[in-house]
């Protein structure tokens, strides 16, 4: 009998009813569920054959093809959690998120580090092993953990988010009871596997006995190549930024291209565009899909609220606030004050998530972790903290408003702009460094960095520019780089960000 509590287990219980059946797919050739089930097992036996019990975490560092879930399912399959790597992050970035997990083993088709021995194959992929990092670093993880996904952390240095079996199956759970989803679905896999936005679509596919479609890097930047790419596949279920999806509904419509077997578009990540969903409805393009806003959080496993958008609703929404809906039946949301006191319907409060989905904490950061989940002390629920604002309506139906810190969100990805200030200031000829966010020509949010430089040692643009990009991902690069004499400050002579558009700019090329 397959164990449902865990995912792996759902997996082969789907694997069971039809082996036969498309499981994954790529733009070079498709598997089997059969297929990703046996080549899986090697995976584990690999496995099994060279880790130590401490061994709880596994570093997979794979490519965005057919195999990639093959991988990560071999990991599960072994009784571990993955923590995915992207190999097109910078090398930096790999090797800190590999060392900061403690993972003393790594799964890749990749090419190794240099500081890594191979120990075994396993189809594609390399079993290898990494010095000890850390003083030999093993964080303690619970046997039932299912990945450790990294985000961007304030202290310029990202922070690990442990999630165990049961809150990714509870999720998948809660929204099987909202969303019509069946095995016939094929859900196109957009993201990297390193934003949590993936578990959603890679085992909401795999658990339902869908297909899984890797959707390749290229097609995330070229509207008409993924719009060509959706309708060859069959895409029934699409998960997009809505920035993203904007220049895919744009695209739709200037070329007339249908996607007929479209069911779903969930959004999520950010606020939604409503001029984009508005032309979408309007041409009805996709006849048969329903569009799903979700608001959700790595901490509280993926997605935590949803609501079906239409027409009406898209018109009514105002520009400040996005409509979240009602939480998703695993979990509840309150909104609370400063002190920790929820606030009446219709006054702003931070967004508390409670319930099944709130995952174990972050890797190794104790004190972060009871910071951000806390306890009421009048009922003992333990809650997230998410730093999100948003208001309830007397309806019961939550519109998010925005952020209580620095941290913002381009194209979904969760950025602390601290983290890009710091790796600024990691270059020796950078004293002070800010960043913000704007609106390019086509509405959408890029992120901007004000330097204030050393002389005689001010670097050119183009350093700055290859300085940031060896150390961070690719989404956290500013678009526009500005060079200022100094940074502008409030009364109490703390940064002003909001100031930050109107600061003078010195003489100094932005295109690097």
């Amino acid at each position: 009998m397959c164990d449902r509590a865990t995912i792996s287990g759902r997996f082969e219980e789907m694997a069971g009813r039809d082996p036969a059946k498309t499981a994954v797919a790529d733009e070079q050739g498709s598997l089997t569920y059969d297929e990703v089930r046996r080549a899986s097992a090697d995976i584990a036996s690999a496995l099994r054959e060279v880790a130590a019990a401490t061994d709880r975490l596994v570093a997979v560092r794979a490519g965005r093809t057919r195999f990639a879930p093959v991988a990560l399912l071999g990991v599960l399959r072994s009784g571990r959690g993955y923590v995915p790597i992207d190999p097109e992050h910078p090398t930096e970035r790999r090797l800190f998120v590999r060392d900061d997990c403690g993972a003393r083993l790594v799964v890749t088709d990749a090419a190794l580090e240099a500081d890594e021995v191979p120990l075994g194959k396993a189809g594609r992929f390399t079993v290898a092993a990494r010095p000890p990092a850390r003083g030999d670093l093993c964080w303690p993880v619970s046997p039932e953990t299912a990945y450790v996904i990294h985000t961007s952390g304030s202290t310029g240095t990202p922070k690990g988010c442990v999630v165990r079996h049961a809150q990714v199956t509870a999720l998948l759970d809660a929204c099987g009871q909202v969303l019509d989803l069946r095995p016939a679905d094929v859900w196109a896999v957009s993201h990297s596997f390193s934003f949590d936005f993936s578990v959603w679509e890679l085992w909401g596919a795999l658990t339902t006995g869908g297909t899984a479609l890797i959707v390749p890097r290229s097609a995330g930047t070229d509207p008409a190549a993924l719009v060509a790419l959706l309708d060859a596949a069959g895409v029934t279920v699409l998960s997009q930024t809505p920035s993203i999806f904007g220049f895919l509904a744009k695209e739709v419509l200037r070329s007339g291209h249908p996607l007929p077997r479209l069911r779903y578009v969930v959004l999520g990540g950010e606020a939604i565009r409503p001029e984009d969903l508005a032309g979408w409805f309007d041409a009805g393009a996709a006849p048969h899909v329903r569009i799903v806003n979700m608001y959700g959080i790595t901490e509280t496993t993926v997605h935590v609220t949803w609501t079906l958008l239409d027409a009406g609703a898209v018109r009514a929404a105002r520009a400040d606030r996005t409509p979240v809906g009602v939480p998703l039946p695993h979990l509840a949301v309150s909104l609370r004050d400063a002190a920790g006191r929820e606030v009446a319907d219709g006054e702003a409060g931070e967004i508390w998530v409670s319930g099944s989905g709130v995952s174990d904490g972050y890797l190794g950061r104790p004190e972060l972790t009871r910071e951000r989940f806390v306890v009421d002390a009048a009922t003992g629920v333990r809650h997230y903290r998410s730093g999100d604002w948003a208001v309830r309506d007397g309806a019961g139906r939550l519109h998010y408003i925005g952020r209580t810190d620095d941290q913002v969100k381009i194209r979904g990805h969760r950025i602390e702009l601290r983290e890009i200030e710091a790796a600024l200031l990691s270059l020796s000829g950078v004293r002070q460094a800010a960043c913000s966010v704007r609106l390019n020509r086509a509405g959408q949010k890029v992120l901007s960095a004000h330097v204030v430089l050393r002389e005689p040692d001010a670097p050119a643009p183009a350093t700055v520019r290859a300085h940031l990009r060896a150390l961070l991902p690719p989404y956290m690069v500013p678009h526009r780089l500005v060079r200022v004499s100094a940074l502008p400050v409030n009364a109490n002579g703390k940064l002003d960000r909001a100031a930050l558009a109107t600061t003078p700019a010195l003489d100094w090329p932005t295109a690097g």
